[in-house]
């Protein structure tokens, strides 16, 4: 008989049970997938100069969820819902949702869910001091964060097929409710896992539309004939095929590139 070697028996947790239902969200959409690398080297130069000038950290990935907004805002069918047999949804506010580590009191932090309503009407200033403000402790918003944990907790005492087959399926089926618990669009950063690793991130994910943000690494670039060390960013953008054909996912992609090349709301920081 072959002896076992050595092991951990470990506890799989409700907060896991809870990520492992909505990764299996994912499956209400036929996602195409799109890997681009895009030029962050203005941008990169505006926040670095406004850092060391002033004092003030900026948030990169604010920056860029402003630029995501855009691009979705130019191209509304990038967030078009199915409704029903024959019905569709498109919503005219860019809510975007991210993670957002919260402070909680008594140095612990925590990672919550944040949606940025209207993105596309908000300037980069506002976006960034919103996700600021989150961050912070505040005791009554602590207070109304931890009702939603109770009630999540709640909801994860019932059985899998009831949670996935009902609870999970009344939200996905529904634009509406799509839109209130978890935007329109998701954004999510994972490039400060691995900084230096060039790639993409192809995220399971329970939204229709989400960018996924890689690392940034120097690249080599031709330019004007000439070879420069750029910043590059890899941008992973997942889109519901069953919406979205490939022509208007790469014109969404395209703009998106354009807007963030061009430094575009940082224009209060030249």
């Amino acid at each position: 008989m072959t002896k076992t070697g050595d092991y951990t028996v470990g506890r799989f947790t409700k907060a896991r049970e809870l990520i492992t239902d909505a990764v299996d969200a994912s499956k209400y959409y036929n996602h195409i997938i799109g890997l681009i690398e895009v030029d962050v080297t203005k941008g990169l130069e505006i926040l670095t100069k406004h850092r060391e000038k002033t004092g003030e950290r900026l948030s990169f990935t604010s920056w860029i969820m402003k630029c995501v907004a855009q691009a979705v805002s130019e191209n509304l069918v990038i967030q078009t819902f199915r409704k029903g047999w024959r019905k569709t949804i498109t919503f005219h506010d860019v809510d975007i949702k991210c993670l957002v580590e919260k402070d909680m009191g008594e140095g612990r932090k925590v990672p919550i869910q944040y949606v940025i309503r209207k993105a596309n009407e908000k300037s980069y200033k506002e976006i960034n001091d919103e996700i600021r403000t989150a961050q912070k402790y505040d005791e009554e918003k602590n207070k109304a964060e931890q009702k939603i944990k109770k009630r999540q907790q709640l909801i994860m005492r019932f059985p899998m097929f009831i949670r996935r087959g009902i609870i999970w399926r009344s939200i996905m089926k529904d634009p509406f409710k799509i839109r209130k618990h978890i935007g329109t669009i998701g954004c999510t950063a994972v490039g400060m896992f691995g900084k230096g690793i060039a790639g993409w991130a192809i995220p399971k994910t329970m939204h229709s539309t989400t960018f996924a943000l890689g690392a940034i690494v120097k690249k080599p670039v031709i330019i004007d004939e000439k070879i420069e060390h750029r910043d590059i960013l890899h941008i992973t953008a997942e889109f519901n095929h069953d919406i979205v054909d490939g022509a208007p996912a790469a014109r969404c992609m395209s703009r998106l590139t354009e807007t963030i090349k061009e430094g575009f709301g940082l224009e209060d920081y030249m």
